[in-house]
């Protein structure tokens, strides 16, 4: 389903189309003396403004469709960590525990393009871990934490919601993941989800919540107080209240989740684009040009449709046109970025260098950020190389893999060896064969560069050191002889002698 960033822009030009047309309509049935005279077609000539409106509607308005080149999602994870998460109303198992098993589903296999933080909420906001891909970090930092040992007691979600969202980087794709069982201590249900919801729409950050635990009223694990220290504050029973999370992830754009959903799939196709998120945060392409072709259209459909008059003016709006291709009025009218691409690659493949730098893309599809770095190459600037080809080589891609994404990364390693950097090469090269395994390129520069770093051989001019020297044979026997004359000698033989 095609959206708009804009959508009242575009119902706007929708209705002046309509009007367009409608007038031109009438005027076709009633044509007066000039009309057919000229030879003019009212209806056509409606149509043609009605397009040129619909069109300039349709181009402010921002028509989104179509999947992300680069898919990217961070996800920031809070889990609620005050004492009432102790009590074990999970089929057996405690509400902490069964937050655990959630996100261990989650984070048990990698999730290519999206990064998670993990923050705790109890009276306060405990950031945990920072946004990063290191899945296994996460689940040791999570098994560190015992609820209720941790921040203030009870549980704030209307102010610490609130907290969270203003630490998000404004306009990036982020969504909000609560794990909790809704309990609300602090303030009124009422009062923390107005303050909640108005930060979390302001922010245009949706919430996705998992609720855990039972309806029913469950006594709280509390320890003894030490001698001398006060009663903990916290109810003596806890009630989950799933209602309360609903209205939160609904009222946010997001949804209520089940504990058995599958996390990973939801999160992919968020990432991918797959499902909406706020315009705000989206990656989904927008695609304003379609609205100047139509125009276009439109204009030409009503020029030639205008009648006699009109056939003289056609000449010299023919040299305008031209005039507008030329090369004088390129700095006023700027070509489109696909028309720059085709003439740095023939460029290019000329080996004019000059006129390449001079019509270098610089559009975000990946075929003109690779033919941009191709040029940042060849004039040897490796540091813009490595700059240019940031948005393809970072450690998310989409499966399966696209076809851009090894150029990329050999591109990139090639940029770090001409910047005597051999260990970015190696890691980038490492990683492209982790994605792609038998990658022919990868294989032949990564053998170049481990061959490369072996220590070079000795110097063959340099004798080699002499062998430690050999005893003499003389003194050899010397010293049998010697050992022979210490041992026992063997007595005669006795016997009868001869006569």
């Amino acid at each position: 389903m095609t959206a708009f960033t804009y959508p009242f822009v575009a119902l706007g030009g929708a209705a002046l189309a309509l009007l367009a047309l409608l007038a031109g309509l009438w005027a076709q049935a009633r044509p007066g003396l000039g009309v057919r005279v000229v030879r003019q077609r009212p209806a056509l000539q409606g149509l043609g403004m009605a397009l040129i409106l619909a069109g300039v509607g349709l181009g402010i308005a921002e028509p989104r469709w179509g999947l992300p080149e680069v898919p990217r999602l961070t996800v920031h994870v809070v889990v609620d960590a005050s004492r009432s998460m102790l009590v074990p109303d999970c089929n057996g198992r405690s509400r902490w525990r069964e937050s655990e098993l959630i996100l261990e589903r989650l984070w048990s296999k990698p999730n290519p393009g999206i990064r998670y933080s993990l923050d705790l909420l109890t009276g306060d906001t405990i950031p945990l871990m920072p946004p990063g891909e290191d899945l296994a970090l996460l689940q040791d930092a999570l098994k560190a934490v015992q609820p209720g040992e941790i921040g203030s007691q009870g549980t704030s979600l209307g102010r610490g919601l609130p907290q969270i969202a203003a630490t998000v980087e404004p306009k990036s794709p982020a969504v909000l993941l609560l794990l909790s069982d809704g309990e609300e201590t602090w303030e009124s249900p009422a009062d923390a989800r107005e303050r909640a919801l108005q930060f979390l729409k302001d922010a245009k950050l949706p919430l996705f919540a998992v609720a855990t635990g039972s309806t029913l009223a469950q006594p709280v694990p509390m320890p003894r107080p030490a001698p001398g220290e006060a009663a903990s504050q916290e109810p003596a029973l806890s009630a989950a209240n799933p209602d309360f999370l609903r209205t939160l992830a609904e009222g946010s754009g997001g949804k209520l989740l089940a504990p058995s959903d599958d996390l990973t799939a939801l999160f992919q196709k968020l990432a991918q684009g797959e499902l909406p998120l706020p315009h705000a945060r989206s990656l989904q392409p927008s695609h304003p040009e379609w609205g100047a072709w139509v125009a276009l259209a439109g204009l030409v459909l009503w020029l030639l449709s205008a009648g006699r008059p009109m056939r003289t003016w056609r000449p010299a709006l023919g040299i305008l046109l031209a005039l507008g291709l030329s090369g004088s009025l390129q700095a006023q009218v700027p070509l489109p970025q696909s028309v720059k691409a085709f003439l740095a690659q023939t460029a290019l493949d000329n080996g004019n260098l000059e006129a390449a730098q001079r019509w270098r893309p610089s559009g975000d599809q990946p075929s003109h950020v690779l033919l941009a770095a191709q040029i940042d190459l060849k004039a040897r600037n490796f540091e813009g190389v490595l700059k240019t080809l940031t948005p393809l080589t970072g450690q998310g891609v989409p499966r399966p893999v696209p076809a851009w994404r090894a150029p990329a990364l050999l591109l990139a390693a090639r940029s770090q060896v001409a910047l005597d950097h051999p260990d970015e090469a190696i890691a980038i090269l490492v990683r492209l064969l982790k994605e792609q395994p038998g990658q022919a390129d990868a294989v032949h520069n990564l053998q170049t560069l481990l061959k490369d770093r072996q220590p070079p051989p000795p110097n063959p001019k340099k004798p080699p050191p002499p062998p430690p020297p050999r005893p003499s044979q003389g003194a050899r026997q010397d010293e049998l002889e010697g050992i022979q004359q210490r041992l026992p000698q063997k007595p005669p033989p006795k016997g009868v002698k001869d006569l």
